[in-house]
């Protein structure tokens, strides 16, 4: 009787914990800068539109080409740190090639975003 309790209690737990995942409660700010880097790469507009905020998506689509060579020409990421400030942050980028970005977030119900910070 106590292993059927407890199967069910694990059972539980997991999903609670894969519906927390799926609905974005585990995205950092730092995993959203690395999704925003892989949907401009692949031209992919609905994630850039999901990803960033309707004014930061504006733009990026708007540059598309220019924001792919670019991140082409960096070579990649190479590492990320993130400061997070109550409901906004910034990720600090190192590409391979060197260069350097910060990336503005603001977190939006719930989920992180990447913005326009003025």
């Amino acid at each position: 009787m106590k292993k059927t309790y407890l199967i069910a209690l694990i059972s539980l737990m997991l999903i609670t914990g894969l519906v927390f995942i799926g609905c974005g409660g585990m995205r950092s700010p730092t995993s959203v800068v690395r999704q925003i880097h892989t949907a401009v790469e692949k031209g992919d507009n609905k994630a850039i539109s999901e990803l960033l905020t309707p004014e930061a998506a504006g733009i990026v689509l708007k540059m598309l080409p220019d924001f792919q060579r670019a991140y082409a020409e960096s070579g990649g990421i190479a590492k990320m740190e993130q400061n997070i400030t109550g409901n906004t942050a910034v990720v600090t980028v190192t590409y391979r090639n060197g260069d350097t970005d910060d990336y503005d977030l603001v977190r939006v119900d719930g989920r992180w975003k990447g913005t326009i910070i003025k």
